[in-house]
């Protein structure tokens, strides 16, 4: 698929699945937010995410987003993709060990990232940039705007990036709209 658009124009058509699997860092798409509309539309449709992106806060975003399993493309063997869909089709869901171990691991040796205010461990600033980003605005136009540097704001942007586990830009500005709705 090219796009969310795309995707869901095609479940519309009431296509002869009950699976779908899907990439959550793939450019076109707003990941969390066609996970919790297939969910919330088209509950006849299980959704599986097999993707590179492991992180617990992820993990858990897509859980609460209502997906039926998750894959890490770094410790999946084709095998337990088959099994995936196996389960999900005869189960409901699947989440295998590692996902477990992972959210376990992660609530015993350290609290998750979200703190009480602001968006996962993103400064006061980053948040504000991270809001500006959503209004499309550019770099520069943002560093003007608070009258920053554009190196200070690609920095800035760089940060929110990997605290958010993310690559781009869309990325970002759509966990950071997930995470405020």
């Amino acid at each position: 698929m090219r796009s969310s658009e795309s995707l869901l124009e095609l479940l519309e058509t009431g296509i002869d699945a009950s699976i779908v699997v899907l990439d959550i860092n793939l450019p076109f798409t707003n990941s969390l937010s066609l996970v919790y509309t297939i969910h919330k539309q088209y509950p006849e449709y299980k959704v599986l995410v097999h993707s590179i992106v492991n992180d617990p806060e992820i993990l858990k975003l897509l859980l609460d987003a209502g997906v039926a399993g998750f894959l890490c493309k770094r410790e999946t063997v084709p095998m337990q993709l088959e099994e995936a869909i196996t389960n999900i089709e005869l189960e409901g869901f699947y989440y295998p060990s590692q996902c477990t171990e992972l959210l376990t691991k992660t609530k015993k040796h350290y609290q998750f990232k979200l703190p009480e205010k602001g968006l996962f461990s993103i400064t006061k600033q980053e948040e504000v940039v991270l809001r500006l980003l959503g209004t499309n605005k550019t770099n520069k136009e943002i560093a003007s705007i608070l009258g920053l540097s554009k190196r200070t704001i690609d920095a800035h942007c760089l940060n929110i990036y990997k605290r958010l586990g993310v690559t781009t830009k869309t990325g970002a500005t759509e966990l950071g709209n997930y995470m405020q709705n």
